[in-house]
């Protein structure tokens, strides 16, 4: 006798259980008994691959699909959009009217910098390996452990797609002129002293340092890089601005040429001779940071001025757990004083862990919390002598908050709970 895969399993799919296999073959009209023992290795022959077949279908709006399409909209060029952006310089820094002007300059600059990336890929983008990528990255957010970056052809693909994510740390700088907004006070200075903002360092020329953690292939760079290009053009040309020089670090090797790519590409469009960024080799933030795979970053940590690491965490989230956060507790503490942190992730669950580690391991940080808690941004104070971590009323209330949202989700996952491919209905 042979039994056959259940209609609801497909080839390819992701068994994580083998319980749920087991309860699906009750449902069968067989005509056999099967005895337990007899059922597990067969399950197992089922349970094909950890990594799942599934896919996340692109919308109307990807980038690949006009592409594909032939529907892209008009490209601004480089002149143009630096034409446009000095037109805004009567505007008053965090009004309503700058902020429009921001909007809408900053859109133009997605769309040039990006179409520019398209024709300067390493590796052509591959649709269906990165709409695979696409529904991986959900899955790891839910369960806590990375997906694999390996394909090139799904590394372009990610390059391409998720350009929101340099838009989204560009809206923080910006953000951050915003007087109907509260951020922790000393962080939100040292953002305005820096050349995202055109901050008047006539004091300090050397250029400011960034490292982007787990930044493959340099949306932080390009987010830095279109706020200082916008903030020069419009309110900074008074001042010499500092040179920004960016260097990303990620776990997956393969994103070295990606990061070039990248950096040529919001170069060439920007036209700002100061902006650099460069590839800085592999990272593992689930080991210490004296670890040999953690070289660069070590080397880095005494001269940075800001850290980025944007949405890296969750995926990590098992190991990181396991290692006691090792890599961050050392990270905060060799980091140089004054050193600023934006940590941003696709939800707040895992801030909590992060206070406690920095309210007994690193109590001389000043913490808070933007986007609705999506963005951590932190910094480490001057003030050796501090004893507890500088946090308002407001933001302490949101760590409660957001770790109640994390018992939520952890009851969610204990109960069956599973992410699933949509239906393609076309």
């Amino acid at each position: 006798e042979f039994l056959i895969l259940p209609p609801s399993i497909k080839e390819g799919d992701t068994v994580h259980r083998m319980k749920d296999v087991a309860i699906m073959m009750k449902t069968m009209l067989l005509t056999v008994t099967i005895p337990v023992a007899f059922l597990n290795p067969i399950v197992d022959a089922f349970a094909v691959d950890v990594e799942t077949t599934a896919l996340k279908r692109l919308g109307k709006k990807s980038f690949i699909q006009k592409q594909d399409r032939g529907t892209l909209q008009e490209i601004t060029a480089p002149d143009e959009l630096k034409e446009i952006a000095s037109s805004y310089s009567q505007r008053q820094p965090g009004s309503s009217s700058f902020f429009k002007g921001w909007q809408h300059w900053k859109m133009l600059a997605v769309e040039s910098i990006r179409y520019d990336l398209s024709c300067n890929l390493p590796y052509p983008a591959d649709k269906a390996k990165f709409e695979n990528l696409f529904f991986r990255l959900g899955v790891a957010a839910d369960m806590g452990e990375m997906p694999s970056f390996s394909d090139p052809g799904a590394r372009s693909g990610y390059a391409l797609e998720f350009v929101c994510r340099a838009r989204n740390l560009a809206d923080l700088y910006i953000d951050a002129l915003n007087p109907s907004l509260v951020f922790p006070q000393n962080w939100v200075e040292s953002m305005k002293e820096s050349p995202m903002l055109a901050g008047n360092n006539s004091h300090n020329t050397r250029a400011y340092e960034m490292v982007s953690l787990g930044g493959g292939p340099g949306f932080d760079f390009v987010g830095s890089a279109m706020a200082a290009s916008f903030a020069t053009c419009t309110f900074g040309e008074k001042y010499e601005s500092r040179a920004i020089q960016a260097t990303v670090f990620d776990y997956e090797e393969g994103w070295g040429d990606l990061v070039e790519a990248m950096d040529i590409s919001t170069r060439r469009v920007l036209q700002q001779s100061k902006l650099s960024c460069r590839w800085g080799g592999g990272c593992d933030i689930t080991k210490s940071l004296d670890h040999p795979s953690n070289g660069g970053c070590l080397e880095a940590v005494s001269s940075t001025d800001l850290w980025t690491c944007q949405y890296c965490v969750a995926e990590n989230a098992i190991r990181l757990r396991e290692s006691n956060y090792i890599f961050f507790r050392e990270l905060f503490r060799y980091a140089k004083e004054g050193s600023v942190f934006i940590l941003t992730e696709t939800h707040p669950r895992v801030w909590p862990e992060f206070y406690k580690l920095m309210k007994e391991h690193c109590p001389f940080m000043e913490i808070g919390f933007h986007k609705n808690g999506r963005q951590m941004l932190v910094r480490k104070s001057v003030d050796s002598g501090q004893k507890t971590p500088l946090i308002s009323k407001k933001d302490l209330e949101l760590v409660e908050k957001f770790e109640s949202i994390g018992k939520c989700h952890e009851r969610k996952l204990n109960s069956g709970w599973e992410r699933q491919e949509k239906k393609n209905r076309q």
